[in-house]
């Protein structure tokens, strides 16, 4: 994957090693932040044969995970499906009866209403987990690391393949947090994009990265 940002080169992205892109230059920082959340066609996002891809589909935004992620907002109803999916034959059977018990109790409870009601008999494995309100630990949202790691996971577990773009990550995280993350991200197979405004260069930092800056002279540094 690769990332276009006028008149710079492209920026690889790929699943070896996570993209770090930090800049002193608010202009490149706006200008990556809104292209990439598809409000500008100031960013072009291209395949390895750099053919162009839309925005939409090659990105997911994920921003600054601490703020504005809702872990169950953002993954719930896939982790439903997920969940489903997981199920194994003996386990379908089981909640099949299990259902079937439940509804036969409804619908008998029905009979002391003089009202002409039914009970839908149909079998819904993702309503049966959505009844059992399956959801992310709310110790999370104490949790900077916890949350960013909690995010990569679930995104592999889900096997995605869009750009994962996270802003502001370091600011939450020690450099022993920073380099757990990205030996995690390694294992997890992901295509990960970390966006960072800094006044420095910090490419010895994080030399794990495929890192790159940009200063307030527009000068395009890569390591």
């Amino acid at each position: 994957m690769n990332l276009t940002y006028f008149p710079f080169k492209p920026i690889v992205i790929n699943t070896n090693k996570p993209t770090l892109i930090e800049t002193s230059n608010q202009k490149v920082y706006t200008d990556l932040v809104s292209g990439l959340r598809g409000y500008t066609d100031s960013v072009k996002i291209s395949d390895d044969n750099f053919e162009i891809e839309e925005c939409e589909k090659a990105i997911q935004w994920i921003g600054d995970a601490f703020v504005d992620v809702d872990l169950n907002k953002m993954y719930q109803s896939q982790l439903q499906k997920q969940i489903v999916s997981k199920l194994d034959d003996a386990s379908r059977q089981k909640l099949t009866e299990i259902n079937s018990q439940l509804k036969s109790l409804i619908f008998d409870a029905t009979f002391s209403l003089d009202l002409p009601l039914k009970v839908n008999d149909e079998f819904d494995p993702i309503k049966l987990v959505k009844y059992c309100e399956v959801s992310f630990v709310s110790a999370l949202k104490q949790d900077p690391y916890g949350i960013i790691e909690t995010v990569l996971k679930t995104a592999s577990e889900l096997k995605e393949t869009k750009v994962l773009v996270l802003t502001s990550v370091k600011n939450y995280l020690s450099v022993s947090q920073f380099d757990e993350l990205v030996s995690l991200i390694k294992s997890l197979d992901l295509n990960i994009l970390f966006i960072q405004f800094s006044e420095m260069d910090n490419h010895e930092e994080f030399d794990k990265c495929r890192y790159y800056y940009v200063d307030q002279d527009f000068v395009d540094w890569r390591y």
